[in-house]
């Protein structure tokens, strides 16, 4: 199942201070141009321009301080407006509104397309739901697989793994008299789930008991109300931990798009799970200890609850606080108050991004890898494909890399060239003197 929606829950829709040409000629920003539009520029002649470079690197390069300082100040100089465009001849600019105007047709209509897309999403999940209905009531033992179904599937199983069948092993006696007695897949989405990146990380041992009662997971498109998206886990009514037969958390995204064209993500729901005791609540830990009242002498018992790591944490997600400000004043990031109060906020205020963005990254796993290809997670097969994803990246991010020190050992030759040029130029005069 193919997401129609890809977002960022750090994205945004406005886009400040868009970066103009930094080498904009200078001659550009005045009022020079020739009748073709291009700006006057000033023929130097190949010594002085040569003349000139070899001035500016021996006085860099003997004043190391010099250079960084240059350094730092162009550094706060990236994603400046050089002011080409605010300088531009009318008739120009009023070619760049019409082409606004266009690009805002264009995004009318990814709208649309997005629109669209979420609905033929929808229409397919409800054509999908005979399939994921089957397939949970085999997982879960109401329903026995077909005698076509098992040679199909073990055919296409066989193709991936040769040795995962072994005609050889056939259960005798006793044994197969047990195994007749297992019920559908146990474990099976305890398992699936501990294949699945990012999510295996959260599930403690605790947890594992409570997943073993898990049934099903499934997915639902919201449509009404802003777009979106539910994941619901099912469970056993045999479950001695909670109350709840499902357990729900809910995705939505902004009404508008953003500036790519996609839906963003805006915020998550969870689920208040009804623990049917405190030792039965795997989120926290519970201390007791016995207090003697002074007057009465009565003992009581007193149990501490201390918030630990917990996959259940999924159905409490973080939540990004409301700031309030001052008529006119804005909330600017990356603000700098010389006050350590002020960057212990800007730190947990990046910790708690971090911690919304995998919360967003979980739920689109959930829906868009486990769900549509549970028994892949469950075999592990599916762990090839991720791996091999990933090592398709690295490898991009290397040759980036490696094409990255290539420049800089370029610019290293051309920086030991112009040294030896020095060298040779002060050592000319020896050379003739001898």
């Amino acid at each position: 199942m193919s997401a129609p929606i890809k977002t960022n829950p750090k994205s945004s829709m406005k886009i400040d201070n868009a970066p103009t040409p930094h080498n904009t000629p200078a001659s550009v920003l005045g009022t020079s141009y020739l009748k073709n539009g291009n700006p006057v520029k000033h023929q130097k002649t190949i010594d002085e321009d040569a003349e000139a470079e070899a001035t500016a690197k021996s006085l860099l390069a003997n004043e190391p301080l010099l250079l960084q300082s240059i350094q730092d100040k162009l550094g706060t100089l990236i994603g400046q407006d050089s002011g080409y465009v605010e300088n531009l001849p009318m008739v120009v600019k009023e070619r760049m509104f019409a082409l606004k105007k266009l690009q805002n047709d264009l995004f009318q209509m990814e709208k649309d397309f997005q629109i669209e897309m979420f609905e033929l999403e929808n229409k397919y999940l409800n054509k999908y739901k005979p399939l994921f209905e089957r397939r949970s009531n085999i997982i879960s033992g109401v329903e026995q697989p077909s005698k076509e179904e098992i040679s199909k599937g073990k055919e296409m199983i066989l193709e991936e793994n040769e040795d995962f069948v072994n005609e050889e092993e056939e259960e005798e006696g006793e044994e197969k008299k047990e195994n007749q007695n297992i019920k559908g897949i146990p474990s099976f989405w305890l398992t699936a789930l501990e294949n699945l990146p990012n999510v295996s990380d959260k599930i403690t041992e605790r947890d594992a008991a409570v997943l073993e009662y898990l049934l099903d997971i499934s997915m639902e498109y919201l449509t009404e109300g802003k777009p979106g998206f539910k994941l619901i886990f099912k469970f056993s009514k045999e479950n001695p931990f909670f109350t709840d037969k499902e357990l729900v958390k809910t995705y939505y995204y902004q009404n508008e798009l953003g500036y790519s064209g996609d839906f963003i993500y805006d915020h998550a729901e969870g689920q208040e799970i009804n623990w049917k005791d405190s030792e039965s609540n795997v989120t926290v830990n519970v201390e007791t200890r016995k207090q003697r009242n002074k007057v009465t002498k009565q003992v009581r018992t007193i149990e501490k609850l201390t918030p630990t790591e917990s996959f259940f944490n999924f159905f409490d997600p973080p939540k990004m606080p409301e700031h309030d400000h001052a008529e006119g004043e804005e909330c600017n990031h990356d603000h700098d108050h010389g006050n350590d109060e002020y960057d212990a906020d800007d730190d947990e205020l990046d910790n708690l991004e971090d911690r919304l963005g995998l919360d967003y990254l979980i739920g689109e796993q959930l829906k868009d890898k486990l769900i549509p290809r549970a028994i892949d997670w469950f075999t592990g097969a599916a762990l090839e494909f991720e791996y091999a994803e990933e090592e398709e990246e690295e490898e991009e991010e290397d040759d980036d890399e490696d094409d990255d020190d290539d420049d800089e050992d370029a610019d290293e030759d051309e920086e030991d060239d112009f040294a030896n040029t020095a060298n040779k130029s002060e050592q000319a005069p020896e050379c003739k003197q001898s």
